[in-house]
């Protein structure tokens, strides 16, 4: 084992996810700065992290090296059934086995977080940190960045299915705009094709890729640490000093002097809190835990987003997509919530899912998204040992709302492949499929027995002023010293889209609360 001497850094940042590579890329580019970025899982050196292709993300999800192998517990909304999750446990984190779409969320989420009593967390203070993070590689725009570390790029005409054509262009006959941007002025109240994290030469763009691999041999400053997975924060009294952590069989302890940032996810940052002492003190003792802080809100808030499969077969061939989604179109289910966010998202690809009786290439998808989910759930302790993952309840369409909006993208996806642009190409309805129609009853059994989720889950450490608020506004921990959170566990409520954008922002946002606490 390393003596603390040798383990000693400024600041160590637990995780290499978005939230850490981004935070540990900005502390790091001060050379009198020592950082230290822990990642629990191997190395990004396998090709299919790296290619396009929707068939390498297939094949990604398909090896456990690279995936926590997280599943819910049974949720009494779904009768009982487990849902997996899919949580990214190598260098990047999510960001090398997400999608790679790339969709902020909608400015009055931000907006409600702000009035939460969450200063300078609006849309309008988060802005210059969504610019700051990205190179947008498609026209100017007063709300889009370039020169930033991440690569962001439109879907490119001669990547775009005849199916992704057809979506975009088909909803203008519902009376939605075609051509949409949804990270543009407005989001909701047309379709557009879908944005993504990919380079110039068509690679992932990972928070990895972006953010440490371009600086890591300039900065001997930086240190990375792979297959070190965090078991618990070393505390003195109430101030973190340093992490405790197991590499390679061995157990080994590295100090910060300045600050630790913990940044491994939703349904792992209140893992690591619970099993260092900080947490609801009643299910600490049940567990022998000494209680540091008696913190009830880690772990409560969990939300994420659920979504139904639709698939038709196509009667031409469509090109294989360089992204699971091609197009997208976000809207109302209900009316008289002018001033809200949008509660549905359609994902489109040209693409059939597998074990449908059609090629991959002779079909299409269109996927209804429960974007703001009313159902919330919790994580809590299995046991002490810190390699068994939390309980994880999401509580999946415990709430009837939920389940309304989907079945509305339901009938709406229906009713935008019966528009005239999908004439030529619209075979049969392979899923929900003919046998089950339009009869409401086998519809919520359909969704009940084969929703699933987008793997977004967030909240489960929320920033806040209330009594489950768990961070502060400058991502504090209540009630210990130098001890940040900086991932989607801080979303007081999950925003309206897909989450990567959102927390580059909070990243380069916490990097920035970082910076100035030490001026």
């Amino acid at each position: 084992m390393a003596s603390d001497k040798q383990q000693e850094f400024d600041y160590i940042v637990v995780g290499s996810g978005i939230g850490g590579c981004v935070v540990a890329n900005r502390l790091s580019a001060n050379p009198d700065t020592k950082v230290l970025l822990l990642e629990a899982g191997p190395r990004d050196d396998d090709a299919d992290i790296h290619n396009v292709e929707l068939t390498s993300l297939f094949a990604v999800w398909q090896k456990p090296q690279f995936d926590w192998g997280l599943s819910t517990v049974e949720e009494p909304g779904l009768d009982g059934r487990r849902m997996p999750i899919i949580q990214g446990k190598v260098a990047g984190g999510g960001s090398s086995v997400h999608g790679r779409i790339f969709i902020r969320g909608h400015r009055r989420d931000f907006d409600h977080w702000n009035y939460m009593g969450n200063a300078n967390w609006s849309f309008n203070d988060l802005l210059p940190y969504f610019k700051k993070s990205e190179d947008y590689l498609g026209p100017a725009s007063e709300f889009r960045g370039t020169g930033g570390p991440l690569p962001v790029m439109d879907l490119p005409a001669d990547r775009q299915s005849a199916a992704s054509q057809a979506f975009v262009a088909g909803v203008s006959d519902l009376g939605f705009q075609s051509n949409w941007d949804f990270n543009g002025p407005k989001q909701e109240g047309g379709a557009g094709f879908i944005q993504s994290s990919t380079t110039r030469d068509f690679k992932r763009a990972s928070a990895f890729t972006a953010y440490i691999d371009p600086v890591q041999k300039q900065r001997p400053n930086l240190t990375v640490q792979y297959d070190s997975a965090a078991t618990c924060l070393m505390l003195d009294g109430k101030r973190a000093r340093g992490v405790e952590y197991r590499q390679n069989g061995s157990v080994r302890r590295a100090r910060a002097t300045r600050e630790l940032i913990v940044s491994m996810g939703p349904l792992n940052t209140p893992k690591l809190l619970l099993l260092s002492g900080i947490g609801p003190a009643d299910q600490l003792r049940n567990f022998g835990i000494p209680v540091v802080v008696d913190l009830r809100g880690v772990g409560e808030n969990l939300q994420d987003h659920l979504n139904v499969r639709m698939c038709w077969a196509s009667k031409i061939e469509q090109k294989i997509p360089m992204i699971i989604c091609e197009s997208s179109l976000f809207t109302f289910t209900r009316n008289g919530v002018p001033n809200a966010s949008p509660d549905l998202q359609l994902f489109f690809g040209g693409f059939a899912f597998p074990g449908l009786g059609t090629e991959f290439n002779r079909g299409f998808a269109l996927v209804p998204v429960v974007c703001r989910p009313q159902s919330v759930g919790r994580v809590w302790l299995r046991s002490t040992n810190p390699i068994e993952p939390l309980n994880i309840q999401t509580n999946y369409l415990t709430c009837e709302y939920d389940m309304s909006v989907l079945l509305a993208g339901i009938k709406l996806g229906r009713e935008i492949v019966q528009s005239s642009a999908f004439k030529d190409m619209l075979g049969r309805e392979l899923l929900p499929g003919p046998e089950i129609g339009t009869d409401e009853k086998e519809l919520r059994k359909y969704i009940k027995d084969t929703c699933i989720t987008d793997w977004h889950p967030s909240g489960t450490c929320k920033m806040g002023l209330d009594s489950i608020a768990v961070v502060d506004p400058q991502l504090r921990v209540y009630g210990i010293e130098g001890l940040r959170i900086v991932d989607a566990s801080i979303m007081p409520s999950v925003v309206s889209g897909n989450l990567q954008a959102t927390v580059y922002a909070i990243g380069e946002k916490g990097a920035d609360l970082i910076l100035q606490s030490r001026s």
